[in-house]
C-alpha cells in the first residue's frame, strides 16, 4: 500500500541556484507506517542543471533502506523511500553532492495498522493443495478488519478464490483453471496489503500444479521481459496462418520454445520460427477448425499472454468451392477456351469470373451452370501468355483462384491448334511495379519483352535471403516471354533479366511470394 507524504508550503530561497534552490516539502509533518513507501516530489527547475543523489538509513541501527529517484517532469523527480524497521529514520538528499537545504532530514516511522499490518506470512506462505495453491496471510496485528481476495487469470477472467480463516490467519486458496500469469489482489477493509497485486505463474507438469511467486526482480529480465504483440486477438480461418514477432533482447541468455495444440481434437499444430539476432518469428498454420492453445515459454517459463487461446473458424463459402484441376475439366473449341469449377460444399451462389491478359488487359468471361453445381467459366485469348481468370463466389475469390491458364499458342482454324496450360499456382503479370504470388511448387510469370529482344535473354532469380533460385526462360510468343522460378519460402523474389550483358529496360521485377 504506498501513501504519499502530507505536503506542506515550499521551502525555498526563491533566488537561490544550485542544492539551494532544490524546492521541497516540509518535512516536519512526515507521518508513514512500516510498509508503506514514502514519495515525496522534489523540484530542481530553480536549480539549474545538475545531478539528485538520496540515501536513508535508521537513526539508530544504521539500516539503510530501498530508495529509489524517478524523474517525473522536466525540472523535477519523485524520491520514493520504502522504511524496512519502526523508529527515527535519516533521509539525506544532495544535488550536484552539496546537501539542500535542511538535509538530512528527520522522520519517524510507526508500527503498521489495518491494511498496512497485513502481509503474507514469513514461512510456508505458499503452498500447493488439492485442485490450488494455498497463500497463508499474518493478520494479527492489524486489528479488527475484513480480509477480502480475488484473482485474474491469464485470460482476465476471475479465477475460484475462496478465503477462510485460521486462528489470526487467514488462508486464501486460488484454484486455477488454466497455466499462466495469475494476479491476486488482497484487500484488508477495502485497501490492498503490501505488495497487493501478487503475481505468481502457475503450470502444470505432469497433472500437477506448479507455481511461482513472481517480483519485481524476476521481471527484470527472462521470460517477464519477452515482448510479443496482443495475443488476445488472434482470428483465424482454416488453410490462413499467422505470423508473430517476439522480442527477445531484454531477455538475457535462454531458449524459446513455442507449441500449439487443438484443444477439440488434441491435434498438435506444426509451429514453424525463425531467429534473427535476439528477435524471433513464428508462424502457424491451423489445419482443423476448433479452439487452439498456444503456449510461449523462454526458458520453460512462460511469457506475458502465454498461453494464448484463439478459434479458428471454418472457411468461408468461397474457400469451399474451388477450381477442378486434370485434362479433362479443361477444354478448346472454336478459338475458345474454358475450364470448371465447383460449389457443391457451399450450395448454389452466384459465380462470376474476369479474366486479365498478359499485358494488364482485362477481358470477359462467360459462366455457365452445369450439373451438380459445377459452373464452366470460358473466354477468348486474343494473345500468347499467361491468362489471368478470377472465379468468385457470392463476391468472393474461390480456393485457387485466380487460375493461371498459359497460352503457348493461337488457335489456328476453327478446332484445335491450341497449345496451353493450366497453371495450379496463383501469381499475376508481372508489371515492373511487384507483384503477389501465392505458390505451390513451381510459378510462371509472363514478362512483355517482344520477340527480336528473345534472342541473347538471360535469367536469375533471388530469393528473400539472397539465396539463388532455380529459374529458367520458357516459352516464348512474338510479344511476350515467360519465366519459370521455384521459390522455396514465402517473401520477396527479384528476377533479373538480362541481354547483352546489361539489365533489360523494366528489369529487375519483385515477386512477393505467400503460402510457403
Amino acid at each position: 500500500y504506498q501513501r504519499r507524504v502530507r505536503v506542506a508550503p515550499w521551502e525555498v530561497d526563491a533566488a537561490a541556484k544550485g542544492a539551494k534552490g532544490v524546492r521541497h516539502p516540509n518535512f516536519d509533518d512526515i507521518q508513514v507506517q512500516l510498509n508503506q513507501t514514502m514519495k515525496i516530489p522534489i523540484d530542481l527547475s530553480a536549480s539549474g542543471p545538475g545531478n539528485v543523489e538520496v540515501s536513508c538509513m535508521h537513526e539508530n541501527s544504521k539500516q539503510p533502506c530501498p530508495v529509489t529517484v524517478v524523474p517525473t517532469k522536466q525540472g523535477a523527480v519523485e524520491i520514493a523511500v520504502k522504511p524496512l524497521e519502526t523508529g527515527p529514520h535519516l533521509l539525506h538528499v544532495t544535488f550536484n553532492g552539496v546537501d539542500i537545504p535542511k538535509s538530512p532530514f528527520r522522520f519517524n516511522v510507526d508500527p503498521p495498522s489495518g491494511a498496512n499490518a497485513v502481509a503474507l506470512k514469513k514461512n510456508n506462505a505458499v503452498k500447493v493443495v488439492k485442485d490450488g495453491v494455498q497463500f497463508s496471510v499474518d493478520c494479527s496485528r492489524a486489528g479488527p478488519g475484513v480480509l477480502t481476495a480475488s484473482c485474474a487469470g491469464p485470460d482476465g477472467q476471475l479465477v475460484p478464490c475462496e478465503c477462510k480463516k485460521s486462528g489470526s490467519d487467514q488462508n486464501i486458496t486460488i484454484k486455477p483453471t488454466k497455466p499462466g500469469l495469475h494476479k491476486l489482489e488482497i484487500m484488508w477493509d477495502g485497501q490492498p496489503i503490501p505488495g497487493s497485486p501478487i503475481e505468481v505463474m502457475i503450470d502444470m507438469v505432469d497433472g500437477r500444479i506448479v507455481y511461482e511467486l513472481c517480483d519485481v526482480l524476476l521481471m527484470l529480465m527472462g521470460a517477464f521481459t519477452v515482448r510479443t504483440p496482443d495475443l488476445s486477438n488472434i482470428q483465424l480461418e482454416i488453410n490462413q496462418f499467422i505470423r508473430i514477432p517476439i522480442d527477445t533482447r531484454l531477455a538475457g541468455p535462454g531458449k524459446l520454445q513455442v507449441t500449439c495444440k487443438n484443444e477439440d481434437t488434441g491435434t498438435t499444430i506444426d509451429c514453424e520460427m525463425k531467429k534473427t539476432g535476439d528477435m524471433h518469428e513464428i508462424t502457424i498454420k491451423p489445419t482443423d477448425p476448433g479452439k487452439h492453445q498456444l503456449n510461449i515459454l523462454w526458458d520453460g517459463k512462460h511469457i506475458p499472454g502465454s498461453p494464448a487461446y484463439f478459434t479458428v473458424k471454418g472457411p468461408a463459402p468461397a474457400r469451399l468451392c474451388y477450381i477442378l484441376s486434370g485434362a479433362n475439366h479443361i477444354k478448346c473449341s472454336k478459338g475458345a477456351i474454358s475450364f470448371r469449377c465447383t460449389t457443391k460444399d457451399a450450395g448454389k451462389g452466384e459465380v462470376t469470373a474476369i479474366g486479365v491478359d498478359p499485358f494488364g488487359k482485362p477481358f470477359e468471361c462467360t459462366v455457365t451452370e452445369e450439373p451438380d453445381l459445377t459452373y464452366a467459366i470460358s473466354f477468348k485469348p486474343e494473345v500468347a501468355g499467361v491468362h489471368n481468370v478470377d472465379v468468385k463466389y457470392k463476391g468472393l475469390s474461390i480456393n485457387g483462384s485466380p487460375a493461371l491458364i498459359d497460352i503457348k499458342s493461337l488457335p489456328q482454324g476453327d478446332e484445335g491448334g491450341i497449345s496451353l496450360e493450366l497453371i495450379s499456382c496463383r501469381d499475376t503479370t508481372a508489371s515492373g511495379s511487384g507483384t503477389e504470388t501465392q505458390v505451390q511448387q513451381k510459378a510462371t510469370i509472363t514478362l512483355p519483352i517482344p520477340k527480336k529482344d528473345h534472342s541473347g535473354l538471360s535469367v536469375s532469380c533471388k530469393g528473400p535471403d539472397g539465396s539463388d533460385i532455380s529459374c529458367q526462360l520458357g516459352p516464348s510468343s512474338d510479344t511476350g516471354i515467360n519465366i519459370l522460378f521455384e521459390p522455396k519460402q514465402g517473401g520477396k523474389h527479384t528476377l533479373t533479366v538480362m541481354l547483352a550483358g546489361e539489365n533489360y529496360p523494366g528489369t529487375p521485377v519483385d515477386v512477393e511470394v505467400q503460402g510457403l
